[in-house]
């Protein structure tokens, strides 16, 4: 929780003067470890999606940005990020942590929240995709997967309008400057269609605000409110969902050469109101509010590429709905990281947390991690962990017609293992990275025929076994990322239809490129390609087009130009060939 202040120190500082030169990048990751650690000395598998891909590429959702990685499956119910689940490395959507700026956003009432993210796209520097087991750093959720949302105040007023079919209209703006002393960024983002079909309207915008009071202090606050028809989202009935999200921290730090302490508070509420029916108001309808508080400080020692970091965190996290009830849990964590050079070639990463939780218990969650520069141009790098998960007051808790929860339910944890090597020849970089999971105790909604209702239950055991591999280029004025995972998951013990566990894609591929054409026009082209476990299967294209004149960029996007016919979730239909136009302008 207190990794945004080590964004505000001084990647080179970790640098050791004597270790061979940088292969890869010295991009800051934060998303990894308890310090800012190079990309290129960094020991776990990662993806980081860089603000030139952000500006360049079609998109029009953070969940759009998360089709780069082909490990990460974006289950959408609409255009738009509307209601969008992530399965990394085919773990469940609650098995992935989401931060923004090392604030955790995974919501205690459901996992189907996580990716409310309260931050307009113009604001991200970047999205960090660490994959694997994380909960050694950052405690429950981390199984999978932590991505970590990076944002970056854009100097002077920046603004863009844009509209489409479906009586899409689309807007944004911010504005940086000096108000008291303090640098302060305000912004402001909103989008509204009528839909593409009947019930499938979407209104969504926030608004965010931040000041710096200090080079390492910083006090940020952002609101994010959305309503959108639920057709089918979660049984068949014309459903309306409205969600709201707020989110405020306090971030401050302290030290000198080889010493630091860091501190950082943060609140955080979320609304959920859903309407099973539009024809019969008060049916199966639902209102819940959950609140998260945490407070946590690390202290760091050490120097160039050894260091320590002991950490503290403690929280508190409740829930006020008419279907849920007033249900609470605390929760307090202790971690050790070091960080150690063994010799000039080779970095280890040991860590150790221990999380308390008032209702589930104690857990300890173990790492190791080393990276090893074979060559010039050649790593290596492994990894293992411990990680778990506490289920959420939905799984607990949940009934409507088609649902029964079961109060009983325990954590999930889960033993994750991963190798790999990356090759770095001028522009071109290349990864494979095969990775095994063993689960335990994992949580999922079964049934035994189609008649029943869904209930939640802790699965025996799931192995999930994969392998990922990636090539990126660069070249001035654009850039080539190309992925392609394979995924094979067997759940031996599992004898009942299975909503979560069983849906995941064998194969995925993920390619994207940014480049110039004739007539000063950038172009962007993104792709994401998935053959589900089950059978199915769905490709999407989307482009991009824009044009600069002066201070005003001219853009048109489209999204499934080739009209493809899918779902990402059962039952769900995604949006047809959409295609949009705008301006954006800023000075």
């Amino acid at each position: 929780m207190w990794w945004l202040l080590f964004l505000l120190q001084d990647p080179g500082a970790l640098q050791d003067p004597g270790a061979l030169p940088p292969r890869i990048s010295q991009a800051v990751v934060v998303s990894a470890a308890t310090e800012p650690v190079p990309l290129d000395a960094l020991a776990r598998a990662v993806v980081v999606i860089t603000r030139e891909e952000i500006e360049r590429l079609p998109r029009s959702s953070v969940a759009d940005l998360l089709r780069l990685a082909a490990s990460v499956e974006v289950r959408s119910r609409g255009g738009f990020g509307t209601q969008s689940d992530l399965s990394v490395r085919g773990g469940g959507f609650g098995q992935v942590l989401v931060l923004v700026d090392g604030v955790r956003l995974n919501d205690s009432q459901s996992g189907h929240h996580n990716m409310d993210v309260p931050v307009a796209l113009d604001q991200i520097e970047r999205i960090e995709i660490v994959r694997g087991t994380g909960s050694s750093l950052y405690g429950a959720d981390a199984m999978t997967a932590t991505i970590n949302i990076i944002t970056a105040a854009r100097a002077g007023v920046r603004g863009s309008l844009g509209g489409g079919e479906y009586g899409l209209v689309r807007g944004a703006a911010s504005s940086t400057g000096t108000l008291g002393g303090m640098t302060t960024a305000l912004a402001a983002w909103g989008t509204r269609t009528s839909g593409f079909m009947f019930d499938r309207e979407v209104a969504t915008g926030g608004a965010s605000f931040s000041a710096a009071l200090s080079p390492h202090r910083k006090v940020t606050a952002s609101h994010l409110r959305s309503a959108f028809g639920a057709n089918g989202f979660y049984g068949p009935s014309p459903s309306k969902e409205w969600t709201d999200q707020t989110l405020v921290s306090f971030a401050d730090a302290a030290g000198g050469a080889g010493r630091r302490i860091t501190v950082q508070t943060a609140y955080r509420t979320h609304g959920d109101h859903f309407l099973w029916d539009v024809a019969r108001p008060g049916f199966a309808e639902n209102r819940h509010r959950s609140h998260a508080v945490t407070a946590a400080a690390a202290f760091r020692s050490g120097r160039e590429r050894n260091w320590i970091t002991l950490g503290a965190e403690t929280g508190l996290d409740w829930i006020r709905s008419n279907n849920l009830g007033d249900h609470a849990f605390g929760r307090v964590g202790l971690l050790v990281e070091h960080q150690r050079a063994l010799g000039r070639r080779t970095t280890v990463y040991p860590a150790l947390r221990y999380d308390r939780y008032s209702v589930f218990g104690d857990n300890w969650s173990p790492s190791a991690a080393a990276v090893v520069s074979l060559s010039r141009t050649v790593r290596a790098r492994l990894s293992a962990g411990r990680a778990f998960r506490v289920p959420t007051f939905t799984e607990r808790y949940y009934r409507d017609p088609a649902h029964t929860a079961r109060a009983t339910l325990g954590p999930e944890r889960a033993w994750g293992y991963d190798g790999g090597v990356d090759l770095t020849l001028g522009r071109w970089t290349a990864a494979v990275t095969p990775f095994l999971r063993r689960e335990t105790d994992v949580i999922d909604w079964v049934r035994a025929t189609p008649l029943e209702q869904w209930q939640t239950a802790n699965i025996r055991a799931v192995r999930t076994l994969g392998v990922e591999t990636g090539v990126t280029r660069t070249w001035p004025g654009g850039a080539l990322r190309a992925e392609y995972t394979w995924i094979d998951a067997d759940a031996p013990t599992l004898t009942q239809l299975s909503k979560y566990v069983a849906d995941y894609s064998r194969h995925s591929v993920a390619a994207s490129a940014t480049f110039k054409v004739p007539g000063e026009v950038s172009a962007g082209v993104r792709t994401d390609c998935k053959r589900k476990a089950d059978g199915r299967g769905y490709c999407g294209v989307d482009l991009r087009a824009a044009r600069s004149f002066a201070r005003m960029e001219w853009f048109v996007e489209a999204a499934n130009v080739f009209d493809v016919r899918y779902q990402e979730v059962i039952g769900v239909d995604m949006p047809p060939r959409w295609i949009l136009a705008g301006v954006r302008a800023g000075r």
